[in-house]
């Protein structure tokens, strides 16, 4: 009997690449930035850097796979473009599971550069997105493994808040982020307020000029704020400047 059982593990061994021994053996940094860079457009030698790496069984075979956000040589200024959850197959190889794509309207409440990280909680996978510094979580997408992929569980994202304009009808990309941001929806709102109360104390000449002085406030806004890097700090400025500009002159 025992001599049955070690020639089965010989055999194992030095015949037939045991699918379970390939799996155990950990996913680490170096094959995985190797295996990235097999891409038609990298070199072996291309950067790969890691901006997270973390390690769960999502499978239930009792190996562990890799959670990576990283760039690669495809990478530009605007963030990792890697977001991968890495295992191996029967032959021990890396293969890259699947997450399952959202519907495009999903991401109507992220302007400007986008970003994501992933992470693990409670047995899940979780997409949780940012597009400025100073936004907490706009968009977040959990994903369950079905056996075949990441299957979308839940998601949950910001709403559109109330402003001194109506958010569903046209309105400009400045516009439009700020209906889906809290704090800058309150200072449009507190601004419009201010605003229609100085308006009504003023008659005449400087009824209208003042009028075209917001206008030209607001088209100045859209200009020196751009949807970019930092606008939701660069609006929260503007428009906190305007209201004690204005409550001065009330």
């Amino acid at each position: 009997m025992i001599l049955k059982r070690t020639l089965a593990i010989f055999f194992c061994l030095s015949f037939i690449p045991c699918a379970h021994a390939q799996k155990a053996k950990p996913i680490d940094k170096k094959e995985i930035a190797e295996w990235f860079n097999k891409k038609p457009d990298c070199s072996e030698d291309s950067r790969f850097y890691f901006s997270k790496l973390e390690y769960f069984d999502f499978i239930g075979d009792g190996t562990r796979q890799a959670i990576v956000v990283a760039s690669d040589c495809a990478s530009g200024s605007g963030g990792p473009n890697v977001h991968s959850v890495i295992s191996r197959d029967s032959d021990g190889e890396l293969e890259e599971l699947k997450i399952a794509e959202v519907d495009p309207k999903t991401y109507d409440t992220l302007f400007g550069n986008r970003n994501y990280t992933l992470s693990v909680e409670n047995g899940s996978l979780i997409a949780t997105f940012t597009d400025d510094s100073d936004r907490d979580a706009p968009l977040v997408i959990k994903y369950k493994w079905n056996g075949k992929e990441f299957a979308v569980a839940s998601i949950q994202k910001t709403g559109v808040f109330p402003t001194s304009y109506d958010c569903t009808q046209p309105i400009t990309e400045v516009e439009n982020a700020i209906c889906h941001v809290d704090i800058l929806a309150r200072l449009d709102v507190e601004l419009n307020d201010v605003y229609k109360s100085l308006l009504s104390k003023v008659t005449g000449p400087e009824h209208e000029a003042l009028r075209e002085e917001q206008r030209e406030w607001l088209a100045a806004r859209d200009k020196s704020c751009a949807i970019y890097k930092g606008w939701v700090s660069c609006l929260s400025d503007y428009y906190e400047r305007r209201i004690h500009e204005l409550k001065a002159r009330a």
